[in-house]
């Protein structure tokens, strides 16, 4: 039986590029980091950026999307607007409201606020 997410790691082309994406746009947690990983502190879940070597194949942008919950989804619109973060939509469902965007890698991620 499956009791929780252990970790997610996303492929990405400049680590210093992706860092300052995930922690000073997103406000991700710095946790460590080791030659080609980077960790996020996230609680009991690892979150964390792995560099492809240039022998391995190049970073294809996924479609799955990681969502994080928020606080203030329309705070975390402005700070994605405010460093040129490509929006793909937002949408209001019965159970909260939705933004997906891109990282600078091309992957889908979503922001959640609940109801």
């Amino acid at each position: 039986m499956i009791e929780k997410i252990y970790a997610v790691w996303v492929y990405v082309k400049n680590m210093e590029e992706s860092r300052n994406f995930y922690e000073k746009v997103l406000g991700l947690k710095f946790k460590f980091q080791q030659e080609n990983w980077l960790e996020f502190d996230l609680g009991n879940t690892s979150f964390a950026l792995l560099k492809k070597s240039k022998e391995e194949d190049e970073v294809k942008p996924q479609k799955t999307r990681i969502m994080f919950q928020v606080d203030n989804l329309a705070n975390m619109k402005k700070r994605l607007e405010s460093h040129n973060i490509k929006i793909i939509h937002i949408r209001k469902e019965n159970y909260g409201r939705l933004l997906t965007f891109e990282d600078p890698n091309g992957h889908w991620l979503e922001l959640f606020e609940p109801k």
